[in-house]
């Protein structure tokens, strides 16, 4: 869809026979002549073509001609001699997708299979949203497709905002997406065919198929979606999930709301004949639809309307279409709410509360760290050794270690600090390790998931210590679960020991050097001293960033 300019146009022309068929069930035709006509006037009407293929659909000579329309749009672009009113159309769609597609509205979680709901879903219905990642477990993606631009025939910055989708997929580790929007699915399988992006009526679970709760609605009329149209399988979907409610035949080709292209932006008279064509079919019934831009058309016409995702997920239903203010306060709450949920973004938060607390108590009187330091200095053998034995004994207990590592800096500074901690976090790894392997180790299998550890034991075989590295710096388990799996499998210990100590050691120096810095600000009120701490910390903290993509493809190599 990038060589737009190389349609040829003549050719089109040359076989399209003029026979006004395609005017009989399409409302911008009707009004304004046959496709050919259009493209020999390069007539600025063709913005009014909501794209919806139905002309494809029924034109005898097998042409394109939403193709050949969608395509002149592009010319007309490239020549720039649109008049200020479409310019103005074509800048407000590119102005949606970027605010979307940017903070505080864009969000992507690290994960390996996300929902993404579109834009109208999440602006419109951001608690089904969020109840159907729940159900799905899976992780939820907030972006916008640039779609709004492709209808306008404004393609070359789709090309360009899809390729950032696909760098920050892959770059949250994102290999799977279930979508909420048709429209999404069209500019994924057109831009990102190699990303596997699935619409969420192929995924819905066999036990939400079947909605109990609206009997009331079995006289309904189900509207597909335009962008379905380039899918068999998302309509005969929609149907079998509806299939106790009342589809009518004659929607066999396309039927637009109204939204599609710049209708409704360049002429209202236009965007209302689509929508008096759908409404005609449904003849007076409530619709269901699986479009939520489609629903609030029908809505604002007065129409009982319904998504399909609602009945399914059994939420509450959108009684009413919402303003644009409304709309942009949804995504924006969303996204935060999303954004919170991140581990580093609650560590960062909860760091800035501990200094700001910290500095206040200090100023106040409260805190007096001579005492700490008092023990400190006239105990200095016991002090470190009650540390690395309650550093050696905590993560057997699943007791936190972070705390302990933060408070080695805070206590002896850079240096001791991670001397004691990274020794200590070694004895605290290496004790459960030793007590799975040689007391408890049949109980900790049937204990923990047989897939888990198998999986962790396979992976011990193939890679050894790279194993460990892995999963010291990927996450994968719990630390303390973590250490208690290694014990049963067949890595040898002192394998076991050396990795854990070089692994664990960047993580070990990121937060000893933000505990010093803490003792900098209690201690001496030196404000600079957390600053330089936090810089040291961050660097630190790269080290596993860096060499995380090399032991992440070594891992996905082999197991292809």
């Amino acid at each position: 869809m990038n060589n737009l300019n190389l349609f040829d146009f003549k050719t089109f022309s040359d076989k399209c026979i003029g026979c006004g068929i395609c005017k009989k069930i399409c409302p911008f035709l009707e009004k304004y002549g046959v496709p050919s006509e259009i493209i020999k006037d390069e007539s600025e009407s063709v913005f009014l073509c909501s794209n919806c293929k139905a002309c494809d659909r029924v034109c005898p000579e097998s042409l394109k001609p939403s193709d050949a329309l969608l395509c002149l749009k592009y010319r007309l672009i490239k020549k720039d001699k649109l008049s200020n009113k479409t310019k103005k159309a074509i800048e407000g769609a590119r102005k949606y997708a970027l605010t979307g597609h940017h903070l505080p509205f864009a969000f992507y979680p690290s994960t390996e299979t996300a929902f993404w709901p579109g834009c109208s879903l999440q602006s419109s219905k951001p608690d089904l949203v969020k109840k159907i990642a729940r159900t799905l477990k899976v992780g939820l993606v907030l972006d916008c497709c640039f779609d709004p631009l492709f209808h306008n025939g404004d393609i070359d910055p789709i090309a360009q905002a899809t390729q950032r989708i696909k760098d920050r997929l892959n770059r949250h580790g994102i290999k799977r997406l279930i979508l909420g929007c048709t429209n999404c699915k069209k500019i994924f399988s057109l831009y990102l065919p190699e990303i596997k992006a699935e619409h969420i009526l192929e995924v819905i679970p066999e036990t939400t198929k079947n909605p109990k709760n609206y009997s009331d609605l079995q006289n309904m009329f189900l509207h597909h979606p335009c962008p379905s149209y380039r899918f068999d399988f998302i309509r005969k979907n929609a149907n079998e999930i509806l299939k106790g409610f009342e589809v009518s035949e004659s929607q066999s080709l396309p039927q637009c709301c109204g939204l599609g292209g710049a209708a409704h932006l360049l002429s209202e008279e236009m965007t209302d004949s689509y929508t008096e064509r759908v409404l005609s079919l449904a003849n007076g019934r409530t619709i269901a639809t699986y479009c939520m831009g489609c629903k609030n058309r029908f809505q604002k016409k007065g129409v009982e309307a319904y998504h399909i995702l609602e009945l399914i997920f059994d939420t509450k239903p959108l009684k009413y279409p919402l303003s644009a203010s409304k709309k942009w306060l949804n995504r924006f709450f969303l996204a935060t709410g999303e954004r919170l949920k991140s581990k580093k973004l609650l560590l960062a938060l909860f760091l800035t509360l501990l200094i700001s607390i910290t500095t206040y108590l200090r100023k106040s009187g409260y805190i007096y760290p001579e005492l700490f330091m008092d023990f400190i200095k006239h105990n200095r053998i016991l002090a470190p050794l009650l540390f690395i034995l309650i550093y050696m004994v905590g993560p057997s207990l699943f007791i936190p270690s972070l705390p302990l590592t933060v408070g080695a800096g805070f206590l002896w500074g850079p240096f001791w600090g991670v001397v004691y901690s990274i020794t200590g976090a070694t004895l605290g790894a290496s004790l459960p390790f030793l007590l799975a392997r040689y007391i408890f180790g049949n109980t900790i299998k049937d204990k923990l998931s047989h897939a888990r550890w198998e999986a962790l034991e396979e992976k011990v075989k193939i890679h050894g210590w790279k194993a460990v590295a892995f999963t010291r710096i990927v996450p994968i388990f719990p630390y303390p679960v973590l250490n208690y799996l290694f014990g049963i499998t067949p890595i040898p210990f002192i394998h076991y020991l050396w990795s854990t100590f070089v692994f664990m050691l960047p993580a070990c120096i990121a937060y000893v050097a933000f505990g010093s810095s803490m003792g900098e600000l209690i201690l001496k009120g030196n404000i600079k001293g957390i600053v330089i701490g936090i810089l040291i910390a961050s660097f630190a903290l790269l080290i596993p960033l860096a060499i995380k993509p090399f032991f992440k493809k070594l891992f996905s190599e082999n197991n292809e």
